[in-house]
């Protein structure tokens, strides 16, 4: 499947480049920018050795006791803020790379630096080249580079060693954030909420002849833990789990490498990549 996609994945590739043009030009005004590899380079390592949690959006996480993470450090993604009614926490961490889910949330996440001044947010550059996102002290951009889908360059061309110069675009957010995890230092990492499941909703194109780019139609979103997160109006791409699930598996593969430990905490789901573990027996003793 993978290979057969070559073309396109050649043609995203030229994409990219021309985004980071866009992001060159941003940062000749925005010293945020400019300075991001920099910055970056200073949160190397930062947490060797300590855990963390990065928490997906699936609606395992309604069966799960969330307020046992108030102590840890989580990871949150895209629409995460939905649930801050429902804990006392926040994310230490936060990331979204979804080129329909930022713009379209736009007004929710960019206010979130200011409202969260002690969590660091991760974004691809382009969102500040666009436009979409503003910097903030605690906002750090990296730069996202096309993953190699030559079979020869996997899987070191889907997760990168080093975040200070990019990030591989991914399959799912959860990816994304592992990268980053992985080049702060944290060993052991656990995932929530990545059920890695999806039904079908009723939708319309985005734009004539896009089967990828969707509006959904649906009142309640059955694949997210809120029912709003992508319910009437909001837009998404078409989600392809077998995607995802390679992304993971080449993750995996380099994780293992690295000598970092990556646990799945999820409550069910359909993700067996990495090694289960229950959830709320990592919080006893």
């Amino acid at each position: 499947m993978i290979n057969s996609n070559h073309t396109l994945f050649a043609l995203r590739s030229q994409l990219y480049r021309w985004r980071q043009q866009l992001a060159v030009l941003a940062a000749s005004t925005d010293p945020t920018v400019r300075s991001r590899a920099e910055r970056l380079r200073k949160l190397k390592g930062a947490y060797s050795g300590k855990r963390c949690f990065i928490m997906g959006n699936g609606p395992s996480l309604n069966k799960m006791d969330l307020a046992l993470l108030a102590d840890d450090l989580v990871w949150g993604t895209n629409r995460c803020y939905l649930l801050f009614d429902r804990v006392t926490w926040r994310p230490a961490f936060f990331t979204a790379v979804d080129k329909l889910v930022v713009p379209d949330n736009r007004a929710q996440i960019d206010v979130l630096p200011g409202q969260l001044p002690q969590t660091r947010f991760f974004y691809p550059v382009e969102f500040r080249a666009q436009g979409i996102l503003n910097s903030y002290p605690n906002v750090f951009w990296f730069n996202e580079k096309s993953m190699a889908v030559d079979m020869a360059q996997l899987p070191e061309g889907t997760f990168t060693r080093d975040a200070s110069r990019h990030v591989y675009a991914a399959f799912t957010v959860t990816v994304a954030a592992l990268q980053l995890a992985v080049y702060l230092g944290f060993n052991p990492i656990y995932l929530i909420g990545c059920d890695t499941s999806y039904a079908r909703i009723a939708s319309d194109p985005l734009s004539a002849g896009s089967q990828e780019r969707l509006v959904s139609k649906v009142e309640a979103d059955p694949n997210h833990f809120d029912p709003t997160y992508f319910n009437q109006g909001k837009k998404f791409h078409e989600p392809h789990v077998a995607r995802m699930l390679f992304h993971y598996h080449e993750t995996r593969l380099v994780c293992d490498s690295m000598g970092v430990k990556v646990f799945n905490a999820t409550v069910g789901g359909n993700l067996e990549e990495f090694p289960r573990v229950e959830y709320n027996e990592l919080f006893s003793g």
